[in-house]
């Protein structure tokens, strides 16, 4: 099980030709369908109900966040604690939100079937490459403790944080109810069944050729990421792996153009197997949603409990 946006983790960037293509693609050089527009109110109405037992069961953005800061408080605290009891001056790294830039939750979209091809989701998001290259970086956490000691004093006090490290089980999962990853499990499994039927992949066989077809060589949106990443790889730092132009550089504009002819390439090569996958999961997720009716009431309140305990354990935060 996981959890992401639209798409899995970025491949690294390799190869700088593909710079052209790209560019060939921004300015319309590949060929492509028309834009067929939203698949109709009625899909889009099955998908926000897809969308909406998603997030009913596995969180909203503030679910999300206040789970995540559970565990880290979870996993910090006692290793301060410890490193306190050694001897040792240990400043927690500040909470991270790793929801912080997503538009939106979207946690069974590892299935490329149910990804949306609408316009507006396709020019808000492109392939979320250029977002994610033009973000502002964290800055780096003060540890004061660490950072005066000596070479000899830095690897002891090293040593000690992995002894103080606390055992998976104390933090893991702390911050997301049992039933969530119990329904969570059976809701992917319900969109998986659909995605694995014999005419939803027959749809989605086509996919190679249709973007063959406007010069890009991707068998799925996984493939298209690494592509449209590599795109950018001339205008990057080779040490940091950021951004190293402006965005509004001819080059940047250039490759951002290019992602979002991709994008638009892919959701119209996507269309009929996403029109078909939401058609057959219509009569199957109102009986899932009909059949868990009182789990996902239970869920709800699991998921307040989540955000009171978070709320409680910032102001308590002692660092």
């Amino acid at each position: 099980m996981r959890r992401i946006a639209d798409l899995p983790s970025w491949t690294a960037p390799v190869g700088v030709g593909l710079l052209a293509a790209m560019a060939a693609l921004a300015g319309g050089c590949a060929a492509r369908t028309t834009d067929a527009g939203t698949a109709g109110p009625q899909l889009d109405g099955i998908r926000q109900t897809l969308d909406r037992l998603a997030v009913q069961i596995d969180g909203d953005l503030d679910d999300r966040r206040a789970g995540q800061f559970l565990t880290y408080v979870a996993y910090q605290r006692p290793i301060r604690d410890c490193m306190a009891d050694a001897g040792f001056d240990y400043t927690p790294p500040r909470f991270v939100n790793p929801y912080e830039h997503w538009p939106a939750v979207r946690p069974l979209s590892m299935h490329d079937e149910i990804v949306p091809v609408d316009t507006a989701h396709v020019t808000a998001n492109g392939l979320y490459v250029a977002a994610d290259l033009t973000r502002t970086p964290t800055p780096d956490s003060d540890n004061p403790g660490h950072d005066r000691l000596n070479k000899a004093g830095k690897a002891a006090y090293g040593a000690q944080v992995t002894k103080c490290q606390p055992p998976a089980e104390q933090y893991q999962n702390v911050g997301t109810p049992a039933l969530s990853a119990t329904l969570f499990v059976d809701l992917d499994t319900l969109v998986g069944s659909v995605v694995s039927t014999s005419e939803v992949k027959a749809q989605s066989a086509g996919y190679a050729t249709c973007m063959a077809k406007r010069g890009i060589k991707a068998a799925n949106r996984e493939e298209l990421a690494g592509v449209v990443r590599n795109s950018y790889a001339p205008l990057l730092d080779t040490d940091s792996g950021r951004l190293a132009v402006a965005t509004t550089s001819p080059q940047f504009v250039t490759a951002k153009a290019g992602e979002q002819t991709a994008a638009q390439a892919d959701a119209d090569c996507r269309r009929p197997a996403y029109e078909l996958t939401l058609t057959l999961l219509e009569p199957k997720l109102a009986a899932f949603e009909a059949d868990h009716a009182t789990e996902l009431t239970r869920l709800a309140t699991d998921w307040t409990g989540v955000r009171t305990r978070a709320a409680q354990g910032e102001k308590n935060i002692d660092w």
